[in-house]
C-alpha cells in the first residue's frame, strides 16, 4: 500500500526508514545502543514517526546494498530515509535533529578510519564550505553516505535521475553508482550528492555533531571544534 494514496484529510505517521548496509552481517555494539535509543525514544518522545529499519546484509557491493535498500524503501513509500553505517555511532538525538532540519538533504560528518584527523565530507578544505545563518547548517559539495537524511522530495529527484536495472529479478534504479571521471575514481557518496545537486538541492552537514567510526579501533573526532579553529584563524588573518 503506498500510503499517498490514502484520502486526504487522515492524519498519518511520518514513515522514516533507517537503512543500514552490512557486508558481513555485523554491527558495531555502539550502532546497536544508537538504535535502542533512538526506538525508545521515539516510542516515548515522537508519536508523529514511524519508525522502520532494514538492513542489506551479506552484500559486498556497497553501491547495490544502498541502492536496494532506498528502492525497497522509496516503493514502499517512505516519507525520509536515514542511511545509518553499521560501522559508526553518534549522539541518538542528531538521528531527530536530521529530520526535524527544514531542509531536503542534511548528513553528519564521521571521523575517517585514519590517525590523523581528518572526516569524511568533501572537500577537506574548510574554506570551501558556507555557514547558512538561516538554517544553522554548513553547506557543503559533498556529504558522506554514512549518516544521511533525504526527504521524499529528495528521493523523488535521485529515483527519476537514476537510470533501471535489474537485480535478482527484481527491478532496481542505480541511486548510488561508483564510477570513474577525468582518470580518478568517485565513491558512491559524492556520486548521489552530485545527482542531488544537479537537481538543485543543497547538502548540509549539521556540525553540532561527528560519528564515530570503527574499524581497527574507535576513531573519534569533533569536526565542529576544527571547523571553530578555522573560523579564528580566518578572523585573526583579516585583524592583522
Amino acid at each position: 500500500l503506498d500510503r499517498r494514496n490514502i484520502e486526504k484529510g487522515e492524519r498519518m505517521s511520518r514513515v522514516v526508514y533507517i537503512l543500514s548496509p552490512s557486508y558481513d552481517g555485523k554491527v558495531a555494539c555502539d550502532h546497536a545502543l544508537n538504535l535502542v535509543s533512538i526506538f525508545a525514544r521515539a516510542a516515548k518522545e515522537r508519536p508523529d514517526l514511524d519508525i522502520r529499519l532494514h538492513y542489506w546484509m551479506y552484500g559486498a557491493v556497497i553501491q547495490q546494498a544502498r541502492n536496494n535498500l532506498f528502492c525497497d524503501a522509496y516503493e514502499n513509500g517512505a516519507d525520509d530515509i536515514v542511511f545509518l553505517d553499521v560501522d559508526q555511532c553518534v549522539d541518538p538525538q542528531a538521528f531527530f535533529d536530521l529530520l526535524d532540519h527544514p531542509v531536503d538533504v542534511v548528513g553528519v560528518t564521521a571521523r575517517m578510519k585514519t590517525d590523523e584527523e581528518r572526516y569524511n565530507h568533501r572537500p577537506e578544505d574548510d574554506s570551501k564550505h558556507t555557514w547558512n545563518k538561516d538554517v544553522k547548517l554548513l553547506e557543503v559539495e559533498y556529504l558522506p553516505t554514512g549518516f544521511l537524511r533525504l526527504s521524499r522530495k529528495a528521493m523523488d529527484a535521485l529515483w527519476d535521475a537514476s537510470p533501471e536495472y535489474w537485480d535478482d529479478g527484481k527491478k532496481r534504479r542505480l541511486i548510488c553508482n561508483v564510477v570513474i571521471e577525468e582518470g580518478g575514481l568517485i565513491s558512491e557518496d559524492i556520486h548521489l550528492c552530485t545527482k542531488l545537486k544537479e537537481a538543485g538541492f543543497k547538502r548540509f552537514l549539521d556540525i553540532r555533531y561527528t560519528c564515530d567510526h570503527f574499524g581497527t579501533k574507535r576513531f573519534t573526532g569533533d569536526y565542529k571544534t576544527q571547523y571553530a579553529r578555522y573560523l579564528i584563524n580566518q578572523f585573526s588573518g583579516e585583524q592583522q
